[in-house]
C-alpha cells in the first residue's frame, strides 16, 4: 500500500508529542511452501527512554496503536501531560484522515491566510 519512505513520513507527520526518535518499518513475509504472504507495519516512538510500539496489518492502525500506547503511558502521569496526549491524539487523527483522503483521491486542503481570505471573500460575494 505505502512505500517505506511514505510510511516513515506518515509516522513522523502523525507524531505531535515531545521530541522523539521515530522508527517505521514494513515487514513482508512469504511462505517457502504455498501461497501465503503477509505484510506487517510497525511504528515505534522513543521518548525519554520509553518505547511506544504499534504493529498492525494496516499502516494507519500501526500509527494509531503506537500513539495510543503513548497516551496510555501518559494517562498514568499528571493531568497537564494528559492534555498533551489528547492533543497528540487529535493531531494524529487529523493527519491520518488527511492522508487517507488524499490516497482515496480527495484534493488536498489548502491552509493559511490566503485560503481564509478567499473563503471569506467568496462568502461575501455569494451573500451580496
Amino acid at each position: 500500500m505505502l512505500t517505506t519512505l511514505q510510511f516513515a513520513q506518515l509516522a513522523t507527520a502523525a507524531w505531535s508529542g515531545p521530541s522523539a526518535a521515530v522508527f517505521a518499518n514494513i515487514e513482508h513475509y512469504t511462505a517457502a511452501v504455498g501461497d501465503y504472504t503477509a505484510t506487517t507495519y510497525a511504528v515505534s516512538y522513543h521518548v525519554g527512554g520509553v518505547c511506544h510500539i504499534g504493529r498492525a496489518a494496516c499502516p494507519f492502525e500501526a500509527v494509531a496503536a503506537a500513539v495510543q500506547h503513548y497516551v496510555a503511558g501518559i494517562q498514568a502521569q499528571a493531568a497537564r501531560q494528559l492534555a498533551a496526549a489528547q492533543a497528540a491524539t487529535r493531531h494524529t487523527r487529523r493527519v491520518l484522515a488527511t492522508v487517507g483522503g488524499q490516497l482515496a483521491g480527495r484534493p488536498p486542503r489548502a491552509a493559511g491566510f490566503a485560503c481564509r481570505a478567499r473563503r471569506h471573500r467568496c462568502a461575501r460575494l455569494a451573500h451580496a
